[in-house]
């Protein structure tokens, strides 16, 4: 695989496209998006076992089961769909030694949403969601925080971060293909809002998560401020009478990054050294151009959390396939 030309282009690139070629995105009144519904999206990638992507499959090569039994799907490339992203920046904890390569996604950012017309909006965290920036006209203040973080507490609200970034997209038009871009350490440390509301949350949306991961080293020496109140990560705890399966709930408790990245159907990369950001923003760009959307409509209403599982089928293989894991359906459980 070769580098594309386009990945030395600015973070403004895709404002002024979003700009000029997309006004209507602006007067689209908001909506929420409910798999309860209708239609539940199903991000996916295939891959030969040598790390290969798989282009031009169609509906017909794809077998979709959703709680054990097949549904009929749709498929489309997600080249140039219009995507409105949301970056969700860790600034406790370990974070401050990544703040250098933080000052590249200014520059990262725009070719990782490839040819796409894309709108961006910022939360930063450490044991509370900080600073929001809900999709600005002006850049200036996102490339502000990219360049100059402010190093938070000692704490990483994961969960609670990435419940507020399906909040800022949910608010989007529903013409958007949305994104949440999540950089932090691998496992949550202080949120407040429990793991099985927020797989609930992820499997109600139509949000895809991509993850990139740094090594949750103890943080700088001499921290001014203090570590906030410990609130024990919970994975069991949920206001909702539904619950998640507990071997989600576990995966989630050792690695969240990961796992709220595969529940959505997104991916996780892991920084080893400060100069790998670049070659593993490359990588999710390769993905994110070249992934296919399957669509369905559940043939069970049963409200609660569905499992899917995708398969490549009617040609030649073998395929690994990376696609979303589960959603969800509001509702209350009727009693057997």
């Amino acid at each position: 695989m070769k580098i594309p030309m386009w990945l030395a282009a600015p973070l403004l690139t895709g404002y002024a496209c979003l700009g000029q070629s997309r006004p209507s995105l602006q007067e689209t009144p908001p909506a929420t998006i409910k798999a309860t519904s209708t239609l539940v999206m199903v991000p996916t990638l295939v891959r030969t076992p040598l790390g290969e992507l798989v282009p031009e499959l169609k509906a017909n090569n794809f077998r979709l089961i959703d709680n054990g039994v097949e549904q009929k799907v749709s498929v489309e490339m997600v080249q140039r769909q219009p995507i409105a992203v949301v970056v969700l920046m860790q600034t406790g904890g370990a974070a401050p030694r990544q703040f250098q390569n933080y000052q590249t996604m200014t520059t990262l950012l725009g070719p990782m949403m490839g040819s796409s017309i894309y709108k961006v909006a910022m939360v930063t965290f450490d044991s509370r969601p900080q600073e929001i920036w809900n999709f600005p006209p002006r850049v200036d203040g996102l490339q502000h925080a990219f360049i100059h973080p402010e190093r938070g507490d000692r704490g990483a609200a994961i969960l609670d971060a990435v419940n507020l970034g399906i909040e800022l997209l949910q608010q989007q038009p529903l013409s958007l293909r949305r994104i949440i871009l999540l950089m932090s350490q691998p496992v949550d440390d202080e949120s407040k809002v429990s793991a099985a509301d927020v797989v609930r949350r992820i499997g109600e949306s139509n949000a895809t998560i991509y993850s990139v991961s740094f090594s949750p080293e103890k943080p700088l020496p001499n921290d001014p401020l203090p570590k906030a109140p410990v609130n024990k990560f919970s994975p069991i705890a949920s206001s909702n009478a539904l619950e998640a399966p507990a071997s989600v709930l576990k995966a989630m408790q050792e690695d969240t990054a990961a796992e709220v990245a595969a529940l959505s159907g997104g991916e996780q990369v892991r920084l080893k050294n400060k100069g790998d950001l670049e070659h593993k923003v490359w990588l999710l760009a390769n993905d994110l151009a070249n992934g296919y959307t399957l669509s369905f409509r559940p043939s069970s209403k049963e409200p609660g959390f569905h499992t899917v599982k995708v398969e490549v089928v009617g040609t030649p293989g073998p395929f690994v396939v990376a696609a979303r894991t589960s959603y969800w359906i509001a509702g209350t459980v009727t009693k057997k």
